[in-house]
């Protein structure tokens, strides 16, 4: 479930005639980027602008999307990439005597802090910078995590969880087409 709270932000794009620019037209960052695009402009009335709902520039980062007053940031979680350093090998070397189900929760349980380190992260970028620091910060890990994001959020009926967690999939692929790595 996805836990927000209403900032009172107004949104300056609230009732702008915004140019229309096709979601194919923009530049991704991966195919889940695009899928989540995708779905931002099919169930929330999303439009694309770069640099102001889209890949907008706070600090010396970026964040994905912004939809109202919301920052939005689809980032999941690879242990492989998290890590700096040596030491997954080292956590993957001594878990390999705990049973299946031990090591899956404990390798959870990282991933699930980095989770938390990275909102963290970027709430904090938002909140040092003036105009952004108002706006609330949601930071999406997995497809099912976004699906819940839609159905809360969507302005039109959207399907149900799984149904979106399909698309989202099925979007990736046909970013393949789009996306250029």
């Amino acid at each position: 479930m996805i836990e927000t709270q209403k900032t009172g932000v107004s949104n300056p794009l609230e009732g702008a005639t915004l140019p229309k620019i096709p979601v194919e037209h923009l530049k991704f960052q991966s195919l889940s980027e695009f899928a989540c695009a995708k779905m931002l402009q099919r169930y929330c009335d999303w439009k694309p602008l770069p640099g102001t709902t889209f890949q907008i520039p706070v600090g010396r980062t970026f964040f994905d999307f912004r939809l109202g007053g919301i920052l939005i940031e689809y980032h999941p979680i690879s242990l492989k990439h998290e890590f700096l350093t040596d030491a997954l090998h080292h956590i993957l070397s001594a878990s390999r005597f705990l049973d299946k189900d031990k090591k899956a929760k404990l390798l959870e349980a990282v991933a699930g802090e980095f989770e938390v380190q990275y909102a963290k992260r970027r709430a904090q970028v938002a909140a040092a910078h003036p105009v952004y620091k108002d706006l609330e910060v949601v930071c999406l890990s997995s497809q099912e995590q976004f699906a819940s994001f839609i159905q809360t959020f969507a302005i039109r009926p959207a399907p149900a969880h799984e149904e979106l967690c399909r698309e989202f999939r099925r979007l990736q692929k046909e970013g393949r087409s789009v996306v250029r790595g």
